[in-house]
């Protein structure tokens, strides 16, 4: 898929996130965790702010893969950046949620924490991919044949 179709669906799901925002009303529910919203008797509760978040979430978990896209970074690398990014996301999440600080409206903190875990699965395969494409490497490299003689060394 051409880089630039994955710019319009991620620029696509936040205004379909934007538009869904503006249809219902803030979500005002006292959450301990960010995690405690993703219980199937909240999320049936609130469907179309649900479908809200995971747009968003969607979005945010594309962002990142398709920044990357373009840097000529090794795959470990990649994955090592995207499992921060993920750490970072969730991390601020938690924050905002438990100290209901209110920096970030509760949808964007919801988006958060689950982008953030939907990046932990290329940030897997992306180290797996490169350690494998390293130990690979290494096992293709030739080593030297033993029994081969030169003239110099008898």
């Amino acid at each position: 898929m051409k880089q630039e179709y994955v710019l319009v669906i991620i620029i696509g799901f936040l205004i379909l996130a934007y538009v869904l925002d503006a249809i219902v009303n803030p979500l005002t529910i006292n959450l301990t965790t960010p995690y405690h919203f993703f219980d199937p008797n909240i999320v049936f509760k609130y469907p179309f702010t649900s479908v809200s978040i995971t747009l968003k979430a969607l979005a945010l978990f594309l962002g990142p893969l398709w920044f990357l896209s373009f840097l000529d970074f090794n795959k470990v690398l990649k994955g090592g950046i995207l499992l921060v990014l993920s750490g970072l996301m969730q991390l601020y999440a938690l924050q905002d949620v438990v100290s209901k600080t209110g920096v970030l409206p509760l949808e964007w903190s919801l988006a958060l924490t689950f982008g953030g875990l939907l990046l932990l699965i290329p940030a897997i395969f992306y180290m797996i991919a490169g350690f494998i494409g390293k130990a690979g490497s290494k096992l293709s490299e030739e080593s030297p044949d033993p029994f081969d003689f030169k003239k110099e060394d008898l």
